[in-house]
C-alpha cells in the first residue's frame, strides 16, 4: 500500500482549471467595448467559436470558457496548453485576476469534473476532484502548501494534505511533510480495514495502529 501512497495523496491533482462552453467570440467586461467572433454556416450547418472570452476595459482575460485545452497564463507569462493537466476536448471555464493571471477554474469531462484555486504565482493551491467510470474511481480533496515566490513562475505548489475516497483503497487521509511525501496517514481500506500509519521520508511504514 504504501508504495504508491504518493500517487493516491495526490489523486486530486489529476486536473487543473476548466468549465461551460458558450457561442463563441469575445466579450468585454463592464465600461469596456465588445468584439464578438462573428457566427458562420458551412455546409449548411451554423458554427460558433470553441471559446468564449471576457476581457475588462484593458483588453486582459478576465474569465475563459472553452471546449478545448487552454494555455496557462501565470505572472503574465502564457504556457501551452500541453502544460495544463486534463483532458484535450473537456468544457473548461478559467477565472483571470485583473493582472490576466490564471486563479482557478472548473473543468467538467465524460467522467467527472475538478474545481481548483490557485496561489499567486503557482498552480493548484486547493482542488476537488471527482472520476469514474464503469463503477470504478473516486473523489478528493487536495489542500497544497503555500510555494516560495522566488522559486519563480508557474511552479507547482507542495501538496500537504489529501482526503478522499477511491474503490481501489477506500477511504483515506494523508497529512504530508514540505517535500510532500505522506507522513501520517489514516485509512478505512476497501476490506473495510482500519489503520493509521507513521511513515519516514522513503514512504516505509515506522508505526501502525491497526
Amino acid at each position: 500500500m504504501t508504495g504508491d501512497l504518493g500517487r493516491r495523496a495526490a489523486f486530486g491533482l489529476a486536473a487543473t482549471a476548466g468549465g461551460a462552453l458558450l457561442a463563441g467570440g469575445t466579450a468585454a467586461a463592464a465600461d469596456s467595448t465588445v468584439d464578438s467572433t462573428v457566427d458562420s454556416t458551412v455546409d449548411g450547418k451554423h458554427q460558433v467559436s470553441p471559446s468564449f472570452t471576457v476581457v475588462d476595459k484593458r483588453g486582459r482575460q478576465r474569465f475563459l470558457l472553452d471546449s478545448r485545452k487552454p494555455p496557462l497564463i501565470i505572472d503574465g507569462q502564457t504556457y501551452p496548453p500541453e502544460r495544463r493537466s486534463g483532458p484535450e476536448n473537456g468544457s473548461y471555464l478559467i477565472f483571470n485576476d485583473e493582472t490576466g493571471d490564471e486563479k482557478g477554474g472548473l473543468l467538467v469531462h465524460p467522467n467527472g469534473g475538478h474545481i481548483a484555486f490557485d496561489y499567486p504565482h503557482a498552480v493548484d493551491g486547493i482542488n476537488l476532484s471527482l472520476s469514474a467510470k464503469d463503477g470504478v474511481g473516486g473523489a478528493g480533496l487536495t489542500i497544497n502548501g503555500i510555494p516560495d515566490p522566488d522559486a519563480g513562475p508557474g511552479v507547482r505548489a507542495t501538496p500537504r494534505a489529501a482526503f478522499g475516497c477511491h474503490t481501489n483503497f477506500g477511504a483515506q487521509l494523508a497529512l504530508c511533510d514540505s517535500q510532500g511525501r505522506p507522513r501520517i496517514v489514516l485509512q478505512v481500506d476497501e476490506n473495510d480495514r482500519p489503520t493509521i500509519k507513521i511513515l519516514d521520508g522513503d514512504g516505509k511504514t515506522v508505526n501502525e495502529l491497526a
